[in-house]
């Protein structure tokens, strides 16, 4: 254990569509929010750690408010959670429009923050010019709060004013034991595949929300939590469906966050729907999407409990038309509805970080490989390919330095071939295994 900060939590707040997402790029300096001129696109918080002139705190950016009659279920579930945040923040950022002034609905915002006893910024976003504050920004002194700080998000205009207030009114961090995450995890997968099910059943608390409206997670988002004395971090992402149904602009916005969600994981959980009796074109296109990127893989068949004798046969049936990738990997069948089997998850978690943690001894591992050569020749046209020295290179996945005589001639299936050698003789289920070829020294 180390000694980590226990940072201030500052949240950007407000009605949909006032620019708070724009706003948290700019202040984090990261794209990690959505940002698209759609109301409602932010649902899940998402936060960041900002440093500002010796003051360092959490900036969370939050869903709109909404107060319509007849809101859907997910803008109820964002309300009530925003309402939630309240008790841990330190400081609240009321996100309103500069140029249009307030709205009823930033009023009844503005009461709701009162009541929560938090001290609260208005900061007046889209103040792109001089006659935009003078004509607007006295209107929002109405809503009854005394500092107002015009920005603009797009900009970048008042951005420093407003850190370096926030700055003066957060206490510097308490310090906690804490560490750094043993490893990352990331559940990608289909839209409505249960993957922020999993991600809430995991980290036993509702982080993501869950909905049977495909697309409901829009954006990559990431929560800490303890196995076994390990600190792990899982990410819940959006849904990615096959790119010639991504018709909406926001989808592929959708669809490159979960993308870069996957490049920067250690472990994927690829998450299949059991009950519709196949593994779906883009399952599979994910799957190999994990592979290539050299990622740990555990793949996780969810509503088990909906799968009935004709579906579990077809299932099996495609799972053996593509056991030529799925046999090296581990297989969980479970059941986000009735919590079967989620709780091995972790247990497969460990034992492929494991894996992919042993040491190769180097004379042990060149013998192996050379023996089962011996036996099992390989040949471009009639020369003789030969692997003179097999070494381990020390890396966060197995990875091997191959000696051999005509580099250029070594392919995937010359590759694949001492993949399959490595493979047999040590325990590689759900490891990446890289090989990298170089001519005879």
């Amino acid at each position: 254990m180390t000694q980590q900060l226990n940072y201030p939590q500052v949240l950007l707040v407000g009605r949909t569509n006032v620019g708070k997402s724009t706003l948290f790029n700019r202040m984090t300096k990261q794209n990690r929010s959505i940002v698209f001129e759609r109301a409602g696109v932010t649902r899940d918080y998402l936060q960041e750690l900002v440093d500002w002139k010796g003051k360092s705190f959490v900036l969370v950016d939050t869903g709109g408010l909404s107060f319509e009659r007849n809101k859907d279920d997910i803008s109820q579930r964002v309300y009530t959670k925003v309402i939630e945040l309240f008790d841990a923040a330190t400081l609240i950022l009321f996100v309103v429009d500069g140029k249009h002034g307030p709205v009823e609905e930033d009023t009844r915002i503005a009461s709701v923050l009162r009541k929560s006893n938090k001290p609260v910024i208005v900061v007046v976003n889209k103040a792109d010019n001089q006659t935009i504050v003078e004509d607007t920004l006295p209107e929002f002194y109405a809503l009854g709060f005394e500092q107002l700080i015009p920005v603009s998000g797009i900009h970048g205009s008042g951005i420093g004013t407003l850190l370096g207030t926030i700055a003066q009114a957060v206490p510097l961090p308490a310090q906690v034991q804490a560490s750094a995450p043993s490893y990352n995890v990331t559940i990608i997968g289909k839209p409505n595949v249960g993957k922020s099910s999993l991600m809430n059943l995991l980290i036993k608390h509702e982080r993501s929300i869950v909905s049977p409206i495909a697309g409901t997670t829009r954006e990559a988002i990431s929560e800490l939590t303890y196995h076994c004395n390990d600190l792990i971090q899982i990410t819940d992402t959006a849904g990615v469906r096959r790119s010639r149904k991504v018709e909406d602009d926001l989808e592929e916005l959708m669809v490159k966050s979960s993308l870069q969600a996957i490049r920067t994981a250690d472990i994927i959980l690829v998450v299949i729907d059991a009950s519709e009796g196949k593994i779906a074109d883009q399952e599979l296109k994910l799957l190999f999407y994990a592979y290539e990127q050299k990622k740990m893989i555990i793949v996780v068949f969810n509503k088990t409990d909906l799968l009935d004798d004709y579906h579990t046969s077809t299932l099996k049936q495609s799972i053996d038309e593509y056991k030529f990738i799925l046999k090296k990997l581990p297989q969980m069948w479970i059941s986000c509805v009735t919590e079967k089997n989620v709780i091995k998850i972790f247990n497969q978690i460990t034992n492929v970080w494991q894996r992919c943690s042993q040491t190769f001894e180097p004379l042990t591992l060149d013998e192996t490989v050379q023996r089962s050569l011996a036996h099992k020749h390989l040949y471009h046209t009639t020369e003789q390919l030969k692997v003179f020295k097999i070494t381990p290179l020390q890396a966060t996945t197995p990875t091997f330095i191959l000696q051999v005589n005509y580099p250029e001639w070594f392919g995937p299936s010359e590759l694949s071939c001492i993949e399959n050698i490595l493979r047999d003789a040590y325990d590689l289920l759900g490891c990446p295994v890289s090989l990298i070829v170089k001519g005879a020294a």
